[in-house]
C-alpha cells in the first residue's frame, strides 16, 4: 500500500507539525527573559507582521486585540512553514530528478 499525497499536502502537514513544536517551545517551556525574546523571534517570525497588522487593524478597539493577534500570529507562521517546506519539498524533488537522469533510478 502506498501512500500518495500531493506536495502542498506534505508541506501542509509539515508545517502543522513545525508550528506546533514552534508555539509548544516558545510558550509551553519557561525561559529567561532575553532568551525567551530569541526563541519568540527566531521560531515565530510571524509576530512580528500580525503585531503591525493587529495595530494597524484595532487602532481603537483595545477589546478583542488578543484573539485577532493570536489568529494573525497562528496564520502568518503557518504561511510562513508551509512556504519554507513548499519549497524543501520541491528542491529535493527536482534533485531526485537530476539524479535520475543522469545515476538511474535504481543507483546510490
Amino acid at each position: 500500500m502506498t501512500l500518495l499525497s500531493s506536495d502542498w499536502q506534505r508541506a501542509c502537514l509539515a508545517s502543522l507539525v513545525l508550528l506546533a513544536l514552534a508555539l509548544l517551545l516558545v510558550f509551553k517551556f519557561h525561559h529567561g527573559f532575553e532568551e525567551g525574546i530569541g526563541w519568540y523571534l527566531v521560531l515565530l517570525p510571524g509576530g512580528i507582521l500580525a503585531s503591525i497588522v493587529t495595530d494597524s487593524l484595532l487602532k481603537g478597539f483595545p477589546y478583542g486585540e488578543s484573539v485577532v493577534f493570536d489568529v494573525l500570529l497562528i496564520g502568518f507562521n503557518f504561511a510562513w512553514y508551509f512556504v519554507i517546506s513548499y519549497a524543501v519539498l520541491k528542491a529535493f524533488r527536482s534533485a531526485l530528478k537530476i539524479k535520475n537522469r543522469f545515476f538511474g533510478p535504481g543507483d546510490p
